[in-house]
């Protein structure tokens, strides 16, 4: 009987093959994708202005909550789409295929999503305190600077993505 189980408990701590897979983008799908959600962006853009407009900052705070739970949703569509269809997993191919792809950059704007989405997540939970705790100009100034210093993240992670697109058109 023990020598049963260590013959069981070799056979499961042997090696054994696994397979490997890539991330690999789909860059017609992935640029469909982003061009098939201009809520989206007009969310993001609505919120830049609103940042820097020079309304009363209590108005805009309610203007912010609502939009920032606006975009938060476009964000969640854009990336579980782009997830499900823009970045591929395909079985590891040779070395030299794998660095003309990227893979390392691809990665990265991947991982970037769920960042991302809890970052704005995060944002929309700050927004809605100050709202409902009561307003206060230095809370909604640092709210302010967060969603800039985020729109500025986002905007980075989209060139990521536009340069993998293009240089993924450039290989076919």
């Amino acid at each position: 009987m023990e020598q049963e189980a260590q013959s069981a408990m070799s056979t499961v701590q042997s090696p054994t093959a696994t397979l490997t897979q890539t991330l690999v983008i789909n860059p017609a799908f992935l640029q469909e994708i982003k061009d098939s959600h201009p809520d989206c962006w007009d969310a993001q853009y609505r919120l830049r202005r609103l940042c820097h407009s020079d309304d009363n900052s209590e108005d805009r705070l309610n203007q912010m909550v609502t939009l920032l739970s606006q975009f938060r949703d476009h964000l969640a569509l854009e990336f579980t789409l782009e997830e499900s269809y823009g970045y591929l997993p395909i079985p590891d191919i040779n070395r030299k295929t794998v660095e003309l792809l990227g893979s390392g950059s691809i990665e990265k704007a991947h991982d970037q999503h769920s960042s991302l989405y809890l970052q704005v997540s995060d944002l929309c939970e700050q927004a809605c305190d100050l709202q409902y705790r009561g307003f206060e100009q230095a809370g909604f100034d640092s709210l302010v600077n967060t969603i800039e210093s985020f729109d500025e993240q986002l905007i980075a992670h989209e060139k990521l993505e536009s340069d993998l697109i293009d240089q993924s058109f450039q290989l076919q």
